[in-house]
Formats: structure tokens, sequence, C-alpha cells
């Protein structure tokens, strides 16, 4: 169900206790030569909506579309928010929620840059909402990292950003968006064996990189390996991982207020 298509009775009439609520968050910022600037919002949206489809008893908000891409303002086209804006925004949506009594209400997240703003959104609105709501945050390639490392056909570095699978992706949902001819492959070294570029690669250590000092086309990774044909498997994968998760997550017990 898409909220935005809802009526102010058909909310009323939700189960509270079960329907799971999905903010979906990504970002508006360069996607190397070949793909547009919405990807990772268009493709948090779709999988969450994909995913509500499967599990049933769940919503899917429409996105605020911008995301926190400091990273990526050296590329025309890029647009971020402050982390403060961000955290406000999503705050201000799930406290309209929760204050219309809904109980269980996930964050979707698309966009790697963002990970640190749902970090803390998952403790803050946790505390927040203790004993009224449970909130979950998640980055849905990372739900999904080992069927997604089962489908890649890149080595290690070719999965990043406007790659293989974020490339594939939107082919499989609009094709009309990518213009494939004009993709550079890249295979950025991040200086240090401790840090990482791959979208599935996990990093102890936290440290800025600007996009533009990895990567002059934007891209990190190989979008040549990309086809439609992968982007719908990548995409049944991960909104199947989706799904289950919000099949687990619907039974999650809520505390009790505090006394």
């Amino acid at each position: 169900m898409r909220w935005e298509e809802l009526s102010s009775p058909d909310v009323a009439a939700l189960d509270r206790e079960r329907t799971v609520l999905m903010l979906p968050l990504g970002s508006v910022e360069q996607h190397g030569k070949h793909m547009p600037l919405g990807t990772d919002t268009m493709l948090a949206h779709a999988v969450a909506l994909a995913a509500a489809a499967r599990a049933g008893d769940a919503a899917v908000l429409p996105p605020p579309w911008f995301g926190f891409s400091a990273h990526h303002m050296r590329f025309p086209g890029s647009i971020t928010l402050r982390a403060e804006t961000l955290t406000a925004v999503a705050e201000d949506i799930v406290g309209s929620l929760v204050q219309h009594g809904f109980r269980r209400i996930l964050i979707v997240n698309g966009h790697g840059g963002n990970a640190g703003v749902i970090d803390v959104l998952a403790s803050t609105l946790g505390h927040r909402f203790y004993g009224a709501a449970r909130i979950a945050v998640l980055t849905y390639f990372q739900l999904a990292r080992q069927a997604i490392a089962e489908l890649r056909r890149s080595k290690p570095g070719g999965m990043g950003h406007a790659c293989e699978f974020e490339t594939a992706m939107v082919q499989h949902l609009r094709p009309d968006l990518v213009k494939i001819e004009n993709a550079e492959a890249a295979y950025p070294d991040p200086g240090s064996a401790y840090l990482t570029t791959d979208l599935l690669g996990a990093s102890a250590i936290r440290i800025y990189h600007d996009f533009a000092d990895l990567s002059p086309s934007g891209t990190l990774g190989d979008p040549s390996l990309a086809s439609p044909e992968a982007g719908a498997a990548f995409f049944e994968a991960v909104a199947d991982a989706l799904a289950i998760f919000i099949d687990d997550f619907r039974s999650w017990r809520i505390p009790e207020p505090r006394a």
C-alpha cells in the first residue's frame, strides 16, 4: 500500500499492532555519467513497495527524496541535507505516525551516506518512543548482502556506486533512465587495507571520502557487468529479504511503557 494513495478513513482502519509502516530514505546525487540522480531513493522506494506486497499488512510512506550527500557535492546535480536536517525530517515523520497509534515503523535506507544518520535515528527514536512503538532501521542492500554476493559478477571493489548492482536494478525498473553507453568502470584504491569502497565490504574505520577524489567519473565499480536480467535477480533477492524481515519484525515484543 502506498501511503499517499490512501484516504484518511483507509488509514484509520489499519491494524495498529500488525501493520508495519516503512519510510524509505535515499538521496539525490550523482550516479556516474550514466545513471539518474534519484537512483538511491527510487530503488529504496521500489524495494519497500515490493516487499510490502509480498509481506502484507504493510504500507510505504512517500520518501522525502534528499539525503546526506556532502561527499558528492563536487558533482553537478547533487543535493545534500545537513545530517541534523535529515534527522529532524525523519523524526517528525515517525513522530506523526506514532501519534496516530502505529506501533511498528521501519526506516528502509538505500544510500550509504545515510548510514550514520540512521544509526542515530535507531537510538534516538527507540528511546523517545520506548513502550509506544518499535522503531527499526536498515539498509536494504546490507540486509540482503549474502544474496547479492551470490549473484554478483564483479570482483571486490566492482560494486560500490553506480555500479553493477545499482545499474542493473535501474535497468530492470527504469531502463529509459540508464545511458549505459556513457558508463565508465572504476576500481579506486581507498588508500589502506582498513578501508573499502565495495558496497558489500565492511570496515571498522569510519572516514570521510570525497567521491571526486576516488573517481573522476563518480562511479565506483563496474557497470559494464549490469543487465536488466541481472537487475531482476538482484531486485527479487532484496525484496524477498526485506519481506522476510517484515514478517519477523511484526512479531517483536513492544515493551511496556516506563513507570
